[in-house]
């Protein structure tokens, strides 16, 4: 099977990407591991854009809906939607490995040769072991936002989050509206720290205005707002019971003098995200250690190609910035990869640079703020006591992995090689990160020089019959 454009992932940016090509003329395939489009930002299939939404969310919802109505219409077949679908291989030739599962359809593995590609795969978030963080009840922020986001449920009536960073907000807000009790967000940056970053803020009035928005909806629903803390232990039987919050020094280290125990039946946390680049690590494409951008992310050029041709990547994926970023960058792409195929004049394609630039930037300079100043602090990993698991899939300890690092095991496929750890379903995306800073701890390397897990193919779990395909393996 073959395309002019695959366009990896739904969410916002590959949304802009696919309805751009498909007005150029570009036969345009979009794939999608979910069962529905708009990612993790935008709700599923709306029906009423509601005033409180971001811009970035009610532009993003408008095209879903126009999505929907240019696949509906589309009788040339110019547009094949691909839900349920994973995409395990990436070669550098452009050549994808599928795989999907879906319940209604069957499964079915095949293979695609595609003359460009736009990896707008997101990103996931970040979390910091802490004891007992393995019990059912404790989950991630973004987790918990869709669930209520996309189902209207809630993960629990007494909710504490904590964590560092925005994401915090608008959880606590919707998680408030649909009847949870919440009964705090707790920051570990300090306030202080917010001063140094004042000057990105020029030129995101919108984005602050967000901030605003929902620190507004909190103080309605009397949710407290508490900086300098975090949650170092979580404590239950069968499920979380209670959460122990510590205040935090200015390095992050937990002052014990400062601990309480809280009830809830629900914790939810979260540090940030972590761009998904197993695909552009797959296919060979340079990459580089940009903690502004939330840390390896692929080198590209101004119209988002990578080092590898016709390979392109935009939004989360390409760094992380938010949805009116990833916005930009989809269409972005999209043209570039147009006049890639000669749908669009070179002209034409450096004007669109031209026009977009500036607020990219703009852009990117907010986000690089906030993902710098909303870093795990590292006198975090302290919490991490040695029998608290840090690679859940293979129930490896930090002691175990703190061990295995003072026995030599100093990179990442080391780790795995003495402990297993990031052999498991998840493939190290969960643990690659919180493994780095431990390593980056304890020989005082960066986070640079620690670098990634060596990738393989299948990036995620498929059967057996899907590896036996036509396709080849490099």
């Amino acid at each position: 099977m073959v395309t002019d454009l695959a366009v990896i992932g739904a969410g916002p940016a590959g949304l802009a990407a696919v309805l751009a090509a498909h007005e150029l003329g570009l036969k345009v395939t979009l794939i999608d591991e979910r069962p529905a489009a708009g990612g993790q930002c935008l709700v599923d299939r709306p029906t009423v854009i509601h005033p409180s939404f971001t811009a970035a969310e009610r532009q993003g919802n408008q095209l879903l809906k126009r999505l929907a109505e240019v696949v509906r219409a589309d009788d040339t077949l110019r547009i094949r939607w691909c839900p349920e679908t994973l995409v395990w291989h990436l070669s550098g030739d452009l050549k994808l490995a599928l795989y999907r599962r879906g319940e209604d359809r069957g499964e079915a593995s095949w293979s695609l040769q595609a003359q460009a590609v736009i990896l707008a795969s997101g990103a996931r978030e970040h979390v910091v072991p802490f004891p007992r963080w393995t019990l059912p009840g404790v989950m991630t922020v973004g987790a918990a936002q869709l669930l209520a986001k996309r189902h209207g449920l809630i993960p629990g009536k007494r909710v504490l989050l904590a964590g560092s960073g925005p994401l915090l907000l608008p959880a606590a807000a919707k998680l408030a509206e649909l009847g949870a009790e919440v009964i705090g967000v707790l920051e570990a940056a300090h306030p202080s720290a917010l001063l140094p970053y004042a000057p990105a803020a020029w030129g995101n009035w919108d984005r602050f205005g967000e901030g605003w928005h929902y620190l507004w909806e909190m103080r309605r629903a009397r949710i407290p707002y508490r900086f300098g803390r975090a949650v170092i232990a979580a404590q239950g039987k069968d499920s979380v019971e209670k959460a122990i919050v510590a205040r935090l020094s200015d390095r992050g280290e937990p002052l014990i003098s400062g601990t309480e125990t809280v009830a809830v039946d629900a914790l939810c946390v979260s540090f940030g995200f972590v761009p998904n680049i197993e695909l552009a690590q797959l296919a060979g494409a340079a990459l580089s250690f940009m903690p502004m951008r939330g840390g390896w992310v692929p080198q590209v050029d101004t119209t988002l190609q990578t080092t590898i041709p016709g390979l392109y990547v935009a939004g989360e994926a390409a760094g992380v910035a938010g949805a009116s970023a990833a916005l930009l960058e989809g269409r972005l792409a999209a043209l570039a990869a147009a006049c890639r195929l000669g749908h669009l004049s070179p002209a034409a394609l450096d004007q669109e640079v031209a026009v977009v630039e500036g607020r990219r930037r703009r852009l990117a300079r907010f986000g690089g703020m906030l993902n710098t100043l909303f870093v795990p602090p590292p006198g975090l990993a302290a919490i991490a006591t040695d029998d608290t698991c840090v690679c859940r899939c293979e129930e490896v300890t930090a002691g175990e992995v703190r061990a295995a690092i003072r026995q030599g095991a100093v990179t990442l496929d080391a780790l795995k090689t003495r402990t297993r750890v990031g052999q498991g379903p998840c493939q190290g995306r969960t643990c690659g990160p919180i493994l780095a800073r431990m390593i980056a701890q304890e020989t005082g390397r960066s986070l640079a020089d620690v670098g990634l897990f060596r990738v393989r193919p299948p990036v995620k779990p498929v059967p057996v019959f899907a590896l036996a395909g036509d396709y080849s393996h490099e």
